[in-house]
């Protein structure tokens, strides 16, 4: 793909062209090739790194809407996780599994800590919410390493740049975490564990191992599986008490490994271990049927007014499909080019069926498997485009932005000829300026 990348005629105008351009002159030098070549996403045990795509620019004015509307879709979600407890409306709309039902709702956390959202901007100018992670930040501490690694070269050639941004931080991974951390605890940690199943992505926990090391923190690395709890429901590791933690596990692994998890499980869920998200935050914060309760008028009622009129017009028309009713479904199977279904708790592109990209047999056998298992079902909204790739053709491109406590920490832009534009898959991610 090249990097002289700029909006075509469905593009959106939210990008700065003529940053885009300078930036593809001081790419072409020697010093510019190599900057790119050294920075890479993916887990180079799991397949090879791909370098990044060159950084982009936000318009003038975009950041202080953006941040707001980060800000205002953060409340939401909070709202949702601290309502999911005791209403019984949303128990119905945001099924889980049975393994993380329980669970979920013993917990007592309703704070989203991080919060990652992916927009596709609109052409008329309004942000199209594609979906919510709260996860970990993979990505926006990625594109916070490579925004800085530009700097000093693009302001060396008078290239005007914004402030940094939080994850911007060499060593923000370990900061975030620590500040949270000391937050909620009110305790500043000496050590932390990093928890991962031995298959996790090795990227993201070489970056905290860097991030913590580089604060002067004591790192211990293990699979969650290996944590023990004693009486007072204390958390240990080989018999080191264990107070903080960064868990890197999936929301599949979550799942298929909780009956293992039991120690951790009641650890994280009786407040005696710190993770990001916590449980209750991450299982619904996380599920993609939150755009449902967001789409859906009903459930105005749980939101901050101003909040809700912010956000609400942004969201696609989204339901659960096992909710709707038959001439919906009929519809939805009829008019494939209209929709797009996501399995509420797969991650990296997988559980998702996108209409136009899926022919009438595999989308009708789909909708039949989304109905049964309680499927998110959502308006198709096209990706806006930017030039790009060798042959000139437009390439698909999103926005997501990254949040902690519902303030914006790191942004970046995906690139590809795929309407999934996640990484895991073909998308390519360039760092974005605010």
């Amino acid at each position: 793909m090249a990097d002289d990348i700029g909006a075509d005629d469905e593009g959106w105008s939210g990008l700065d062209e003529a940053f885009t351009r300078q930036v593809a002159a001081v790419a072409a030098t020697a010093e510019g090739r190599a900057l790119a070549e050294a920075h890479t996403v993916g887990d180079p045990a799991v397949r090879k790194a791909r370098p990044l795509g060159l950084p982009l620019l936000l318009r003038p004015g975009l950041s202080e809407e953006l941040a707001a509307f980060t800000a205002a879709y953060h409340r939401m979600i909070e709202a949702v996780v601290a309502a999911w407890a005791h209403d019984p409306r949303l128990h119905r709309v945001l099924t889980l599994p049975e393994s993380l039902r329980a669970q979920a709702a013993a917990a007592r956390d309703t704070r989203v800590h991080l919060l990652r959202l992916d927009l596709l901007p609109q052409p008329d100018g309004r942000w199209g919410v594609l979906e919510t992670n709260a996860n970990g930040p993979g990505g926006l501490a990625v594109v916070g390493r490579a925004r800085t690694a530009w700097r000093p070269l693009l302001t060396r050639h008078g290239i005007g740049l914004p402030r940094p941004l939080p994850a911007d931080d060499t060593a923000w991974t370990g900061r975030w975490l620590l500040d949270l951390a000391e937050r909620e605890t009110g305790h500043r940690p000496d050590d932390v564990a990093l928890l991962y199943p031995h298959r996790a992505d090795r990227n993201a926990v070489r970056s905290y191992q860097d991030g913590l090391g580089a604060l002067g923190v004591r790192v211990l690395h293990a699979d969650p599986r290996e944590l023990r709890t004693g009486p007072d429901g204390a958390a240990a590791l080989d018999g080191r008490p264990v107070r903080h933690a960064y868990a890197k596990i999936g929301m599949r692994d979550l799942g298929v490994l909780a009956g293992d998890l039991g120690p951790y499980l009641r650890a994280v869920r009786e407040r005696a271990l710190f993770v990001q998200n916590g449980l209750r935050a991450r299982v619904i914060g996380d599920n993609k049927l939150c755009l449902a309760v967001l789409s859906d008028p009903r459930f105005a009622d749980l939101f901050d007014p101003d909040d809700h009129r912010r956000v609400q017009p942004a969201v696609p028309w989204s339901r659960n499909l096992a909710l709707c009713e038959g001439p919906t479904v009929r519809r939805i199977t009829r008019e494939r080019r209209r929709y797009v279904l996501k399995s509420p708790l797969d991650a990296n592109g997988r559980g998702v069926v996108v209409g136009p990209e899926t022919g009438e047999a595999a989308w009708a056998e789909a909708v039949g498997r989304a109905a049964a298992e309680g499927w998110l079902v959502q308006e198709y909204l096209p990706s806006p485009r930017l030039r790009g790739g060798p042959d000139g053709a437009p390439v698909h491109h999103d926005l997501a932005v990254g949040a902690v406590n519902g303030r914006l920490v790191s942004a970046f832009v995906r690139t590809g000829h795929e309407a999934r534009l996640n990484v895991a898959r073909t998308g390519r991610l360039h760092p974005l300026y605010l």
